[in-house]
């Protein structure tokens, strides 16, 4: 018997399925992020120690890590914040100013003012579909830089495409 007829719920291998209760919604966890680093791993990425790193945790100059005691784990936002931190730590800006301005700073505005890369070194292609039966592909080489040019001529053959896209599904 499965567990719909009231049987015992056993299956291949004696685990038993789980079943929702009708009129719930489960909602699946997030995935983890891609880059978790332990604090030993920050440690030795930074050079700061993890009492420093802690601290900064407590000033407000990074967030929380995920997960309490010896298992939490650190992600890449974390190591970008903490090498801004160096580098305007060595151009002597106290840690007030230094808070002041991550506050108000992304991962990405952080990673361009460091001049590092965060995007995977492998090519990828990245897919634009502009109408059900049209798409356009493009190729974003990994490892090179940011090309704002080639970014902003992409952007502007999408607008173009759509408007005459958008225009040929009126007139039909």
């Amino acid at each position: 018997m499965d567990d719909r007829n009231g049987g015992h719920g056993a299956k291949a291998g004696g685990r038993r399925s789980v079943q929702v209760p009708p009129g719930r919604s489960v909602v699946a966890p997030a995935p983890p992020d891609r880059y978790r680093y332990s604090i030993a791993e920050l440690e030795e990425q930074t050079g700061f120690t993890s009492r420093t790193i802690r601290y900064y945790v407590s000033k407000g100059l990074l967030p929380p890590a995920h997960g309490r005691g010896p298992t939490a784990t650190y992600d890449l936002s974390h190591l970008l914040r903490l090498r801004a931190i160096q580098r305007r730590r060595s151009e002597g800006v106290t840690l007030e100013e230094i808070k002041a301005q991550l506050d108000d700073m992304s991962d990405d505005d952080i990673a361009a003012l460091l001049d590092v890369r965060t995007d995977p070194m492998e090519d990828r292609w990245r897919r634009i579909t502009l109408h059900e039966d049209i798409e356009l592909h493009v190729r974003e080489r990994g490892g090179q830089p940011h090309d704002a040019t080639f970014a902003a001529t992409v952007e502007q053959i999408v607008d173009l495409a759509r408007v005459v896209v958008d225009t040929l599904d009126r007139t039909r």
